[in-house]
């Protein structure tokens, strides 16, 4: 209901801001709202929209806070219990309605009188939540923020593009500390989609020609003699076109800033802003060279992902904490493949775990069967090299388990990489957030392999940068996925990271620990560089390097995107 009710605010604000540009001078109008009021009310209605919807990837946190025996959990319990006798109220309001025959009023009446006391006390409770856990409000139910309010949060160097799609146009807001701006877009959403899945499809990551270093051309397939004929193709024309038609008309607020923040829904969630275009490409799509001159978005400034408006503000007052004091721990390679080879394990976890849950509950064979990923091991070292850490601070195999996980204290750690399988909500029939994958346990228990978003926000982290690898935010055929990545991203800042690198497709190992540590390495030699920047750099200096061709496709350098704060 509410996020219906959020959408069909938006579309008349924007409706009102149309008539507004198109009013005929002498004609006798109604007096309406100023632009900036227009704008300003729209951007805080696309917000309760869309946290609306990515807060279902975390459908299941309130249960696990809920178990505890805290004051949190009494709270979380008593909301529960309040939604689910108004929801009971409002079927009952309903059935009265729709009753027939007189002398009915009374009766409609006490129930809709019974609903609305319900509704006063959940908000009470909601109010008394976000006093005394203003942290876990924040990532259950996030507020809509003013255009001022993030205005007083912004940098001068910095903006925050946001971006609403409904179902017949999409609105996109740009906001910098000094000016604001809007547009429409007028497109379909179907037809954005299929724009964004024709892209996810030029970015398989299991294409060979792109998974394959030190090939000479994308033409060069043969892998262990083997010719598969396949050629990899990433429209640079359709990245443009969206550019063009979502980001250009504000570019004069755009355009010379260091620091990108973007909040997108589906379909654009699937797809990371680095990777659109800004000026027409010219050549082909499969030659290295022509994609090393491409106008990448990257090229131009650094780009942050936010799960919401709202989490900048609580983000932005965890970067002032104090740093940990242990430079990284760091989880991976766990132990899977007993059941199964490799070799008939396709591409996308989601194809190869589909009977994960039976029952709700996980399958423990089926977790073990999943494809084993051994060059995590070779990542996660060379993180720990690149940041000083010795090598007990890698756990792989039988000590990446979720027990383990949960057990250690991670505060300690000013970095954490998680180098797994990532599952998404939907991924699964009935897994209803993400999760990551670790080593099974020999037999059942609390310890299912999975470290769900409810689990890891119950983590408690004080750590500089989360490292996740990888989890796929689309199907196999491109089709955007769930917003699961905004779900992971709360519950990990919820349980006190600061920023996260994740990625939108599995990651070519080689790449990914030369984007990583390349980050981690460029912060280390220049304090005064933001977050931001050096993953930029990292990313730049992978896409010139002219020893591997196939790190210039975007299937090799665009899987990462940061999300966080970005200082």
């Amino acid at each position: 209901m509410m996020r219906r009710a959020g959408r069909l605010a938006l579309l008349a604000f924007g409706v009102l801001g149309i008539l507004l540009s198109r009013a005929v001078p002498g004609t006798a109008q109604e007096p309406l709202p100023p632009p900036a009021q227009l704008r300003d009310e729209a951007f805080r209605s696309a917000q309760s929209a869309m946290s609306t919807s990515a807060s279902m990837a975390l459908a299941q946190l309130g249960v696990r806070f809920a178990a505890g025996s805290d004051d949190l959990a009494r709270l979380v319990r008593q909301r529960q219990d309040l939604v689910a006798a108004w929801k009971s109220a409002d079927r009952a309001l309903v059935q009265a309605l729709g009753a027939v025959g007189a002398g009915n009023e009374p009766v409609v009446e006490a129930r809709r009188a019974e609903a609305d006391a319900l509704q006063a006390r959940i908000a009470e409770s909601d109010h008394d939540m976000a006093t005394r856990f203003p942290a876990y409000a924040e990532l259950s139910q996030p507020q809509p923020v003013p255009i001022a309010a993030v205005q007083a949060l912004l940098r001068e160097d910095e903006a925050l593009v946001l971006v609403f799609v409904a179902t017949h146009e999409t609105f996109v807001w740009a906001v910098t500390r000094d000016a604001a701006d809007w547009h429409r877009v007028p497109v379909e959403r179907e037809a954005l989609v299929a724009q964004v899945k024709s892209l996810r499809a030029g970015l398989d990551p299991g294409a060979v020609a792109v998974m394959r270093s030190a090939l000479r051309d994308f033409g060069d397939t043969d892998v262990e003699g083997a010719d598969t004929g396949v050629r990899v193709s990433f429209s640079r024309a359709t990245a443009h076109d969206l550019f063009r038609r979502m980001l250009a008309p504000l570019d004069g607020l755009l355009a010379d800033r260091a620091r990108l923040f973007v909040v997108a829904e589906r379909p654009f969630d699937s797809l990371p802003f680095a990777l659109l275009v800004t000026e027409q490409p010219a050549g082909d799509d499969i030659d290295p060279s022509a994609l090393r001159d491409t106008s990448w978005l990257i090229r131009r400034q650094g780009i942050v992902t936010l799960p919401s408006v709202s989490s900048l503000k609580s983000l932005r007052a965890a970067a002032a904490a104090a740093p940990a004091p242990l430079p990284f721990r760091g989880y991976g390679a766990p132990l899977l493949g007993g059941r199964r080879s490799p070799a008939q394990v396709a591409s996308n976890v989601a194809d190869t775990a589909g009977t994960l849950l039976r029952g709700g509950k996980v399958n423990l064979e089926t977790v073990r069967s999943l494809a084993p990923l051994p060059q995590t091991e070779g990542e996660l070292r060379r993180l720990a090299n690149t940041l000083g850490a010795g090598p007990d601070s890698v756990r792989i195999g039988a000590a990446a388990t979720k027990s383990a996980v949960q057990a250690a204290d991670l505060s300690l750690y000013r970095v954490l990489a998680f180098a797994t399988h990532g599952l998404l909500a939907g991924d699964i029939p009935g897994l209803s957030e993400p999760a990551l994958v670790f080593t099974p346990p020999d037999a059942d228990g609390p310890d299912d392999g999975l470290l769900t978003a409810s689990e890891a926000a119950r983590l408690n982290l004080a750590a500089d940068w989360v490292i996740l690898s990888a989890c796929n935010t689309a199907g196999g055929d491109g089709t955007p996925g769930a917003d699961g990545l905004s779900g992971l991203a709360r519950a990990f800042f919820y349980a006190g990271a600061r920023t996260l690198l994740v990625s939108h497709w599995p990651v070519r190992d080689d790449a990914a620990a030369r984007l990583t540590t390349g980050t981690l390495a460029a912060l280390r030699s220049e304090a005064a560089l933001s977050k931001a920047e050096a993953f930029r750099r990292a990313t730049l200096a992978l896409i010139a390097d002219p020893s591997d061709p196939t790190l210039a496709h975007p299937a090799i350098w665009a899987p990462f995107v940061m999300v966080g704060e970005g200082r």
